[in-house]
């Protein structure tokens, strides 16, 4: 089977990146629309768990490129691996995470394949032409809309978080695995080391955000919006200034260079607001911000908004929070 949309997987060995499920929920939209068939390729090492993770999905064939060459993540192997993996018929639609794997990937491909990319996309939709692509732009302060024909392939990344919230259909794929030229399990990378990847705690399916910026005061504030968070029943997120800094780990980065997320509460504390970070935030559904300057860019797309010093407000908002934490522990409030 030669699949006119291929989706390129993100996993850690044992777990689909959330990532992956929406660019599926994309690719199946666009099939559907199109009358395409779906499939997703997944490289790695080791991969049986996923294989049974993938046995019910949308997609129409799932591609297995299983090696001891991509146990370690290397940008060149796996950027050849995947070229000759692709089926004889190039793929109209390749997909990809708009992520710091997926970026490098999607680049990599693009060279050897000499194809058109298209990085950093909202959103896709089929239209009688190609498609459609919504893109941000100047540093997400504005959203562009592209018309892109149907050419021989087109490369997409896509942003996390940014699933179309539809029902797939439910198939039962069928498997290939696929080899991997000895020639092509050789690099001139050598990467020397790395962290695992986890996504145990997915800031973009949190309803709630607690979002720190560096308007907290010191790092030793940290734990204490951890625990507001904790007692609200939500996250943390920070904005890239916190992330540099090393207080918090890049997976719960909001913003252009980091994660989209649309929860149902958004708390911005000590945040000013740049543009980039708004990108990341702008469609959340209800957004609540503390800040001590009353210009900053944050309370032009806040419902709610704040000016104090946080470090004066935060102990009334923990002790409210846990109150209430203790009233919907024992069934006296719902939400």
């Amino acid at each position: 089977m030669e699949p006119e949309i291929l989706i390129i997987a993100e996993h850690n060995g044992s777990e689909l990146d959330p990532i992956t499920l929406d660019m599926i929920a994309w690719g199946s939209q666009i099939a559907s629309e199109k009358n395409w068939q779906l499939g997703v390729l997944v490289p790695g090492f080791k991969l049986d768990v996923l294989v049974e993770k993938m046995g019910s999905s949308a997609a129409n064939v799932v591609f297995l490129l299983d090696d001891p060459a991509l146990e370690q993540y290397n940008s060149s192997t796996y950027v050849n691996g995947i070229v000759h993996a692709l089926p004889k018929s190039m793929p109209r639609v390749i997909l990809l995470a708009h992520s710091y794997r997926g970026i490098e990937i999607s680049g990599g491909l693009a060279a050897e394949l000499d194809v058109t990319l298209w990085s950093n996309c909202l959103a896709i939709k089929p239209d009688a032409e190609g498609f459609v692509l919504t893109r941000p732009i100047f540093g997400g302060a504005f959203v562009s809309t592209v018309a892109v024909e149907s050419g021989p392939c087109n490369l997409i990344t896509l942003q996390r978080g940014s699933s179309p919230m539809r029902e797939l259909p439910v198939r039962n794929p069928e498997i290939v695995r696929l080899p991997m030229p000895e020639k092509v399990a050789t690099s001139k990378v050598k990467v020397t080391g790395e962290s695992d990847a986890s996504f145990a705690e997915d800031i973009t399916k949190a309803d709630l955000l607690v979002a720190v910026g560096r308007g907290i005061g010191p790092q030793s504030q940290l734990p204490l919006f951890m625990d507001l968070a904790q007692a609200l029943g939500g996250a943390i997120a920070a904005s890239r200034p916190i992330v540099d800094m090393g207080w918090l780990p890049v997976d719960n980065q909001v913003g252009l260079s980091g994660r989209t997320v649309r929860p149902k509460v958004y708390l911005a504390c000590g945040i000013s607001g740049s543009a980039q970070h708004i990108a990341g935030m702008r469609d959340s559904r209800l957004v609540l911000a503390i800040n001590q300057d009353r210009n900053a860019p944050i309370f032009q797309i806040a419902h709610y908004g704040v000016v104090g010093d946080i470090a004066e407000i935060l102990p009334a908002l923990i002790n409210e929070a846990k109150r209430n934490a203790k009233k919907r522990e024992g069934g006296e409030i719902t939400t």
